[in-house]
């Protein structure tokens, strides 16, 4: 599956502002999917997207997880991991929001492609916990 690289916001001193929508509007989105696009497809032409409905959410170890799917206009199929609280990049920071791109190729059903996200996320954990104790 091909995909794009995170888009994150700095660190916030507290999390307790959040609430339970998803902190990316469609047009965010599509922005950064055609942002993306152009600059990690450099000979292909200008690509638009449409960002569709919210199609799994779940709450897990003090991070929120939406899952959307959107569509280019040459017909490929995506989902876009969105999140808040804490860090992908370092359990100890909280973030206000992120979220990546990844093409669904392989047809993974919502629930499915966010678990896998999801472990892929208790994976970095991992590393980062066993990176700072060494």
């Amino acid at each position: 599956m091909g995909g794009f690289p995170i888009h994150w916001e700095q660190e916030v001193p507290s999390l307790d502002w959040i609430i339970g929508e998803c902190p990316f509007s469609d047009a965010e989105i599509e922005e950064y999917l055609k942002s993306c696009h152009y600059h990690w497809h450099l000979s292909a032409p200008p690509m638009s997207y449409k960002v569709g409905e919210i199609v799994a959410e779940r709450t897990e170890d003090s991070r929120h997880f939406w899952l959307r799917t959107a569509s280019s206009e040459a017909g490929e199929k995506w989902y876009v991991v969105i999140g808040t609280g804490k860090s992908p990049f370092n359990e100890a920071m909280k973030m206000r929001r992120w979220m990546y791109a990844e093409e669904n190729t392989l047809e993974f059903a919502p629930d499915a492609f966010l678990e896998h996200a999801i472990g892929d996320q208790r994976k970095a954990d991992a590393h980062f916990r066993d990176r700072r104790s060494a």
